[in-house]
């Protein structure tokens, strides 16, 4: 083999071997830019303008000035975020866990998870309590109920509106344990 034909071969072997290095590295960059767009994705779904605390003073500021609760104006079944924008619990399929707001009457709403998940129901009435300006002289009743479903209710009093948080655990088909939560906004006092 002649020199000039060496030459060419080494060439030619290093050009095929830098053509298939970067086939390769373009091949593996697009999913990571897949991944990085899903994430993205992910955190515009959860923005916090469906924050529990901004849908709670909705209804209990609605409910101290006198105005009717309307269906259309509260009644929402999705996600519902933290202050950070994050669902406030993971249901037993792994996906952001769904909400449901009710109006029942004019003077009346119930907030509630729909499904078991890791819901913290603790921190979940202390972030509530915060952003609401909530103090342990707000609170008007506590109750453990010794019963199977280990219930729990704390009521609150806003300026002659009612906040009535109940916890009871429940159990899945699948044997899966979790707290069902019920937030309920009313101007009824409690009996």
């Amino acid at each position: 083999m002649s020199q000039s034909k060496h030459k060419f071969a080494v060439i030619f072997s290093i050009a095929c071997c830098l053509i298939a290095n970067m086939s390769a590295c373009r091949k593996t960059s697009a999913p990571e830019q897949k991944a990085e767009d899903s994430i993205s994705l992910y955190a515009d779904e959860y923005h916090a303008d469906n924050d529990i605390a901004m849908t709670v003073r909705s209804i209990t500021d609605a409910l101290r000035v006198g105005e009717p609760l309307d269906t259309l104006d509260y009644n929402f079944e999705g996600i519902l975020t933290d202050g950070e924008g994050h669902p406030l619990y993971t249901d037993i399929q792994g996906t952001p866990g769904s909400w449901d707001v009710d109006v029942i009457s004019p003077t009346t709403a119930v907030i509630r998870n729909v499904y078991l998940g890791d819901l913290l129901p603790d921190d979940l009435e202390s972030y509530l309590a915060s952003s609401l300006n909530l103090s342990p002289e707000n609170i008007i009743e506590t109750e453990e109920f010794d019963d199977d479903e280990e219930t729990q209710l704390v009521v609150y009093d806003i300026d002659g509106v009612y906040l009535r948080i109940e916890t009871r655990a429940a159990v899945a088909p699948n044997g899966l344990e979790g707290p069902l939560m019920s937030i309920i906004a009313t101007k009824t006092p409690p009996l």
